[in-house]
């Protein structure tokens, strides 16, 4: 195909590479994505690339909207990885409806590690969790956290704010590595599972909100699960 963009310092590309921050993507409004799958997992859902760009010794699939070409060094300037897919997007910031408290979902407090916040978008999409609440941690439109998504972004609801989102008589459960009910003793029904960071766990703000206490039994000896696994496990467990 031929080249319509080649340059690494053309305007359009130094655009799309200041979306490496988290400022840039609130003040532009768009989070990248990078690879045939992952953007085609937005495009199957509805979802239009606001800038499509695939690297001139690519294909573009069927289905999928018009794309401006570039050169290898271009795909490489905006790539993430090692080494370029050749297929990158750059999606609109999604606009959420009103939250609803008593429909439940889940609840991500200081989780910094990004593929942690992706895994989690991914385990709640698949488990019919399409709310989930950010408060602190990474960026889940960075670009780590995009990647771990799988596209599960495009199924979810994400509602930035701390626990004052949630009304008092909202159903919550945090999810602590001790002193908490194992999963068979709890009821079925919609709630807000609440996990907390990698270090320090969940705040008293938060815990304060929650009326249930789950703890995932650890007959093996481990001191404590990964956030992203014990997250996904429990949001598994406990139905939606």
């Amino acid at each position: 195909m031929p080249v319509a963009i080649s340059a690494a310092d053309n305007p359009l590309i130094k655009q799309l590479a200041r979306l490496g921050e988290a400022s840039e993507r609130r003040n532009q409004g768009l989070f990248l994505a990078e690879g045939l799958r992952l953007i085609d997992a937005f495009i199957q859902t509805g979802w239009q690339p606001v800038h499509l760009l695939v690297r001139d010794d690519e294909t573009l699939p069927p289905g999928w909207p018009t794309a401006i070409t570039v050169s290898a060094r271009v795909a490489q300037r905006l790539s993430r990885a090692t080494s370029a897919s050749g297929y990158l997007a750059a999606f609109a910031l999604p606009k959420v409806p009103a939250l609803n408290p008593a429909a439940g979902g889940l609840v991500l407090v200081g989780v910094a590690d990004p593929g942690n916040v992706g895994t989690l978008i991914r385990s709640a999409a698949a488990f019919g969790r399409r709310q989930i609440i950010v408060d602190g941690g990474a960026d889940p439109f960075g670009p780590k956290a995009v990647q771990a998504s799988a596209g599960a972004l495009a199924l979810v609801h994400l509602y930035n704010g701390d626990a004052s989102l949630l009304p008092s008589d909202a159903r919550a459960c945090a999810l602590v590595v001790s002193g908490g009910q194992p999963p068979a003793t709890f009821s079925a029904g919609p709630r807000w599972l609440v996990i907390g960071g990698e270090a320090n766990g969940i705040p008293p703000a938060w815990l304060d909100r929650c009326a249930e206490r789950l703890t995932l039994p650890m007959p093996g000896g481990t001191e404590s699960l990964n956030a992203a696994v014990a997250g996904s496990i429990a949001a598994y467990v406990l139905g939606s």
